[in-house]
C-alpha cells in the first residue's frame, strides 16, 4: 500500500553510485537549493567525524548516532549529502525527510526514508521489500499515538527496531533530515532507538534545527570541537558554524573584496543566506549592505522559507508581518499598534513566535528581533504592498506616541516619502527635522541625510516658502558644522536674502551664520561687509543674540585680515540678556585684538569678563560656540598665560570631536598646536598641525591649511632633525604659495614661519628680507605688536648669522625697547636673549652672562621651555669660555634636560660651538656639526652615511663652509676648526 504514497511536495531528488547500484535519496531543498548552489567547501573537520564514526560503525557493529546541527539556512543538508558522497562505497544509506505539513502522519520521516524512490534491500525476512513490511509494521499505529497505551507503543517501537536491525545487518547510514518538523511518533521512535540501540552496524545521522525543536531531543551536549580527533563513542555531535570569510570568499571568488565583506557582515557568514542574498555580485555599490536590504529575494528563497510561516494562526502571522516592517529589534506593544490586534495578543504571539524561533528576544530587553535579516526580507517581501503602505503610517505614529528615538521614527518617515502617495508629507517632515536635531551632534550625516530628503519633499510652492527656508537654514548650518562650507555658503546664499528683518533676530543670526562660513573660506572682506549691512539694519527691539555674533563677525574678520577692529560696536548699550557664550566670544574678540594692538591692560580685563561667564557655563551651552574658546585660547597664550590657554583649548577639542564639528575644530587645533609650540612641545605641536591640515583639506580652508603648514614649519625647523632644515623650508613654502597676501594674519604667519626655516637651514638673508616684508617697515608695525620683541630677536639672529653685528646690536635695542613697552617676562626674554648673543659675538664674554642668565629666567616664567633651553645652551658656552666651570656644567646639564623634553637638537648642536669671531657666528649648527666631522678627516661619503644625507648635500655644506670661513680646502677648514675647538687642541 505504501507503493503508492504521493511524493512529497518540497522534494528534490538526487541519486548518488552504491557499488554499482543507483540509490535514491529524496531530501528537502534548503535555501542553498534556491539559488545557484556553490561548491562545497571548508567542514574538513567535520566531515572526518562523519567518516570516522562510519569506520567506527562497521568494525564495531553496533549503533552509533551522529547528530548534524545548526542555525537555518547553516548548510546541515548539503554538509550530509557531501558525507554521504564520501562514505564507504559499499555500504548503502537512506534518507528521509520531513515536512512541516505532514506532522501529523506518524513515522512520517521513517516511512520516508525505506518506502521512498528504490528500496535498499530485498529480500529481508520472507522475500518480502522492507518497506512493506515497515509499512504493515505500523499500519495499526493510530493517527494521535499518545492516546496509544504506553505498551502498545513500546510493542511498535520494538517492532520498528528489529525491522531496523534487519536492514542495516551488513551496515547501514540512515539520515533524517530536518527533525524539528518530526511528528511525534518518529521522535519518540528515535528515543527509544538511542535508549535501546540497534544490535547491527547502524549509523544513525539526525540533522536538525535545536531552538526549533517542538519536543527536546534526549540527546546530550555537543562535544567540542577540540575533542575531533579523540574515538569515537555511542554518540557524536556536529555542530555547523558559520563559514569565515576566506571560506565564502572561495564560495564566491569573482566578488569584489569590499562587498563580499559587507555582505559577510550582513549574513553572518550563514552561506544558505549568502547564497539567496539579492544584490548583482559583480556591482561596486557604495553601500552593499543597504543594497541587499532594499533588494528583492528570489522567489524560490521566498518560497523556501515560506514554509516557516504559512501555517500561523491570523494574529501570529499579523505580528509577524508587523515585525517585518518594523525591522529593528521591536516591543510587543508597537507590534501591537501596526498589527492592529490587542497588546496582550501580541505579547503571547511575540512568544510563541519566539518558541518557532522566527523571532528571538534580544537579551537584556524586552525586545524581539527576527533570527536572520535575510528572513525579515522574505516575510516583507511576502506582505501585500497596501497593508505595508498603511502600517507604515501606522509605526510611524505609534513610535511618535511612543518617544521613541528619533532614528527609528526617521526610518519610517524616509520610507512614507519614498511611496507615490503624498498624504504624510508635512508628518514626515516634521519627524525628519526634530530627528535632525536631535541627531546632528552625534552623527551629523545622518542629520544631513534627513534634512535632504525634507527639502527634497518640500515642494518650491508658495505656501511653503517658509517652511523649505527654515528646513535649509537648519541643513546649511549643519553642513558648515560638519565641515561642508561650500553646501553651506550657497545655501546660505539662497536663503538669507528672502529671510524679513524681525524682532526675534532670526535673519541677524543667519547672516552671521553665512559671514563666518565667508571667513572660515577665506573671504574676509566679504565676512566683514555682511556683518556690517546687517548689523546696521538690525531693527530695534532685536534679541541681542544677533546683534553679539554680527559684532563678532567682525572683530574677527577684521583680525584675519590683518586690520583689528578695537572700537567694535557695544551692540547691548544696557543690555545683558542674550547667551553668555555669545556675550563671551565678543568679549574674548575684542581681547584678542587689544593684545594684538598692544593694549594688554584692556586685553586683560577683556579676557577676564570673558574667561569667567565661560567658565560658569555648563559644555551644553558652550559646544556651539567653538570660535569662542579658540579666542580665549588664543588671547592667553599672547599675555602668556598657558596654563589657561590650554583648559580652554582642551575643553574646545573635547566638545567640538564628541559633536563632529570639522568647522570649529580646525581652529581649536591650530590653537593648540600654538600652544604646546610656545611651550617647547614640539613633537606633539607637529602632531596637532598635521591633524589641522587634513581638516583645513577637508574643509575646503585654504588659508587655515596655510595657517596649519606655516606651524608645522615651524616646529620641524626647531626640531633640528636630519632632514627637517629641507623639510621645514618645503613646507613653509608651501605656506607661504598658498597666502600670498602679506597683509593677512596668515599671510604673516606664512611668511615669517619660512624666515625661521631659512635662517635655521643657512639663509640669513631671506630670513631677514621675509620678516621686514612681514612687518612692512623697519618698525614691523604689521606684526604683532605684543610679539614684536619675538621678531626682532629673529632679525638679530639673522645679522648676527651674516656677520653683521652693528645691525644685530641694532636688532636687539629694537627688542628691548618693545619689550619694556609690552611688558610680559617671556617677550623680555626674547630681547635678552637677543643682547646677550650679541655682546658674545663680540667676545664680551662677562656682560653677556648676566643677560643670558636673566633671558633663561625670563624664558621660564613665560612657560617657553624650547627658548630656555637654547638660552641655557649660550649661558653654557659663555661660562665655559669666562672660565665659570661650575655656571657652565649646571646650564649644560638643564639645557639638555629641558632639550630631550622639547625633542630637539639645536640644543645639542649649540654646545658644540665654540664662542669665536664673528665666523663661528655665520655658521647654522649643522654647519658647524659638518665642519667638525670634516676636520677629522671624514670623507663626504662617510659623513652623509654618519648624517643619513647624501653626499652631494655634504658637498654643498662643504662649500658654504669654505665660503664663510674663507678657506679654499679641507685641510685649510681642519686647521681653523682646530684652532677654535678646544677638543682638538
Amino acid at each position: 500500500m505504501f507503493r503508492h504514497l504521493p511524493v512529497l511536495r518540497y522534494s528534490a531528488i538526487n541519486s548518488f553510485d552504491c557499488a554499482g547500484r543507483r540509490l535514491v535519496c529524496v531530501m528537502t531543498p534548503g535555501l542553498e537549493s534556491a539559488s545557484l548552489s556553490p561548491r562545497f567547501v571548508g567542514r574538513r573537520p567535520q566531515l572526518v567525524r562523519i567518516g570516522r564514526a562510519q569506520a567506527a560503525v562497521l568494525s564495531r557493529g553496533w549503533q552509533m548516532v551522529c547528530e548534524v546541527v545548526g542555525e537555518p539556512g547553516i548548510g546541515k543538508t548539503r554538509f550530509v549529502r557531501e558525507a554521504l558522497a564520501r562514505c564507504v562505497p559499499t555500504v548503502p544509506w537512506a534518507v528521509g525527510t520531513c515536512s512541516p505539513d505532514e506532522r501529523g502522519v506518524p513515522f512520517h520521516v521513517f516511512r520516508h526514508a525505506f518506502t521512498e524512490g528504490q528500496s535498499l534491500r530485498r529480500g529481508v525476512g520472507a522475500g518480502r521489500p522492507t518497506g512493506e513490511i515497515w509499512a504493515e509494521s505500523v499500519a495499526a499505529v493510530p493517527a494521535a499515538p499518545a492516546r496509544a497505551s504506553d505498551a502498545r507503543r513500546f510493542r511498535t517501537y520494538q517492532l520498528a527496531r528489529r525491522l531496523i536491525a534487519l536492514a542495516a545487518r551488513d551496515g547501514l547510514v540512515l539520515v533524517l533530515d530536518d527533525l524539528h518538523w518530526a511528528d511525534a511518533s518518529s521522535v519518540g521512535l528515535i528515543a527509544h532507538l538511542l535508549r535501546y540501540p540497534v544490535p547491527a552496524p547502524l549509523l544513525l545521522v539526525l540533522v536538525y534545527r535545536p531552538q526549533q525543536m517542538a519536543t527536546p531531543m534526549p540527546f546530550g551536549p555537543p562535544d567540542p570541537d577540540e575533542n575531533a580527533d579523540a574515538e569515537p563513542t555511542s554518540h557524536d555531535r556536529v555542530e555547523l558554524r558559520p563559514l569565515s570569510l576566506a571560506e565564502v570568499a572561495l564560495l564566491h571568488p569573482h566578488v569584489d573584496q569590499a562587498q563580499l565583506r559587507a555582505r559577510y557582515d550582513l549574513t553572518g557568514g550563514n552561506p544558505g543566506y549568502l547564497a539567496v542574498l539579492p544584490g548583482d555580485p559583480a556591482s561596486n555599490s557604495a553601500d552593499p549592505i543597504r543594497e541587499a536590504q532594499g533588494g528583492r529575494l528570489s522567489d524560490a528563497a521566498v518560497a523556501v522559507l515560506r514554509r516557516e510561516w504559512t501555517d500561523l494562526p491570523p494574529v501570529e502571522l499579523a505580528c509577524l508581518r508587523a515585525g517585518a516592517l518594523v525591522d529593528a529589534p521591536f516591543t510587543a506593544d508597537l507590534l501591537a499598534e501596526v498589527a492592529q490586534v490587542p497588546t496582550s495578543l501580541a505579547v503571547e504571539a511575540c512568544w510563541r513566535l519566539a518558541r518557532l524561533d522566527l523571532i528571538r528576544r534580544v537579551p537584556g530587553t524586552g525586545r524581539f528581533a527576527f533570527r536572520h535579516p535575510v528572513l525579515r526580507m522574505a516575510v516583507a517581501q511576502d506582505t501585500d504592498p497596501a497593508w505595508q503602505v498603511n502600517a507604515c503610517a501606522r509605526a510611524l505614529t505609534a513610535l511618535v506616541d511612543l518617544g521613541a528615538p528619533p532614528v527609528e521614527r526617521a526610518r519610517y518617515a524616509e520610507r512614507l516619502l519614498a511611496l507615490p502617495n503624498g498624504g504624510w508629507v508635512d508628518r514626515c517632515v516634521n519627524v525628519l527635522c526634530r530627528a535632525a536635531q536631535e541627531v546632528r551632534r552625534e552623527t551629523p550625516d545622518l542629520a544631513i541625510r534627513w534634512l535632504r530628503l525634507a527639502l527634497r519633499a518640500l515642494r518650491p510652492t508658495a505656501g511653503l516658502t517658509q517652511r523649505r527656508q527654515d528646513v535649509s537654514l537648519a541643513l546649511a548650518q549643519i553642513t558648515g558644522e560638519a565641515g561642508d562650507l561650500a553646501e553651506s555658503r550657497a545655501l546660505l546664499q539662497e536663503i538669507v536674502p528672502l529671510f524679513p528683518a524681525d524682532p526675534q533676530g532670526r535673519r541677524a543670526q543667519a547672516v552671521a551664520l553665512w559671514a563666518r562660513v565667508e571667513r572660515l573660506l577665506g573671504n574676509y572682506a566679504e565676512a566683514a561687509a555682511i556683518s556690517r549691512r546687517e548689523l546696521a539694519t538690525l531693527p530695534a527691539g532685536a534679541g541681542p543674540a544677533g546683534g553679539y555674533r554680527l559684532a563678532t563677525e567682525i572683530g574677527v574678520a577684521g583680525i584675519m585680515a590683518g586690520h583689528p577692529v578695537t572700537g567694535l560696536p557695544d551692540v547691548l548699550s544696557g543690555d545683558l540678556g542674550g547667551s553668555g557664550a555669545d556675550r563671551a566670544s565678543l568679549l574674548a574678540v575684542r581681547s584678542l585684538a587689544a593684545a594684538h594692538d598692544g593694549a594688554l591692560d584692556d586685553a586683560r580685563g577683556l579676557l577676564d569678563a570673558g574667561a569667567r561667564i565661560v567658565d560658569s557655563l555648563p559644555d551644553r551651552d558652550v559646544r556651539d560656540h567653538p570660535d569662542c574658546l579658540t579666542a580665549l585660547g588664543l588671547s592667553e597664550l599672547y599675555l602668556e598665560r598657558q596654563a589657561d590657554a590650554v583648559r580652554h583649548l582642551d575643553r574646545g577639542l573635547t566638545l567640538v570631536r564628541a559633536a563632529h564639528r570639522d568647522d570649529g575644530l580646525c581652529q581649536l587645533l591650530l590653537g593648540r598646536c600654538q600652544v604646546a609650540y610656545h611651550g617647547g612641545q614640539l613633537n606633539t605641536a607637529i602632531g596637532l598641525a598635521t591633524e589641522a591640515g587634513i581638516v583645513a583639506r577637508r574643509i575646503g580652508s585654504h588659508h587655515l591649511l596655510s595657517f596649519a603648514l606655516a606651524f608645522e614649519a615651524e616646529a620641524t625647523a626647531w626640531r633640528g632633525g636630519l632632514r627637517d632644515d629641507d623639510r621645514a623650508v618645503a613646507l613653509a613654502r608651501s605656506a607661504a604659495g598658498i597666502a600670498t597676501d602679506l597683509a593677512t594674519w596668515c599671510g604673516r604667519t606664512a611668511a615669517t614661519a619660512l624666515a625661521t626655516a631659512a635662517l635655521l637651514s643657512g639663509d640669513p638673508a631671506t630670513c631677514a628680507e621675509l620678516v621686514c616684508s612681514a612687518g612692512g617697515d623697519s618698525r614691523l608695525s604689521r606684526l604683532q605688536t605684543s610679539l614684536r620683541p619675538r621678531w626682532y630677536e629673529l632679525l638679530c639672529a639673522a645679522a648676527l648669522a651674516a656677520g653683521e653685528v652693528a645691525d644685530a646690536e641694532r636688532q636687539a635695542r629694537l627688542a628691548l625697547a618693545e619689550a619694556d613697552q609690552v611688558g610680559l617676562p617671556g617677550q623680555r626674554g626674547f630681547a635678552e636673549s637677543a643682547y646677550g648673543e650679541v655682546l658674545l659675538a663680540r667676545g664680551e664674554v662677562g656682560a653677556a652672562l648676566p643677560h643670558l642668565e636673566t633671558a633663561a629666567d625670563l624664558f621660564r616664567a613665560g612657560g617657553m621651555v624650547l627658548r630656555r633651553s637654547l638660552a641655557l645652551a649660550s649661558l653654557a658656552r659663555a661660562a665655559e669660555a669666562a672660565d665659570q666651570v661650575g655656571l657652565a656644567a649646571r646650564a649644560r646639564r638643564r639645557a639638555l634636560e629641558l632639550a630631550g623634553w622639547c625633542g630637539t637638537e639645536r640644543v645639542a648642536l649649540r654646545l658644540a660651538r665654540p664662542v669665536g669671531p664673528r665666523e663661528v657666528a655665520a655658521l647654522t649648527d649643522r654647519e658647524w656639526h659638518i665642519a667638525r666631522l670634516a676636520a677629522t678627516g671624514a670623507t663626504s661619503r662617510l659623513i652623509g652615511r654618519q648624517l643619513n644625507i647624501s653626499p652631494r648635500t655634504v658637498e654643498a655644506h662643504l662649500t658654504r663652509l669654505y665660503r664663510k670661513t674663507g678657506v679654499a680646502s679641507r685641510s685649510g677648514l681642519a686647521a681653523w676648526v682646530a684652532r677654535l675647538d678646544d677638543t682638538d687642541r
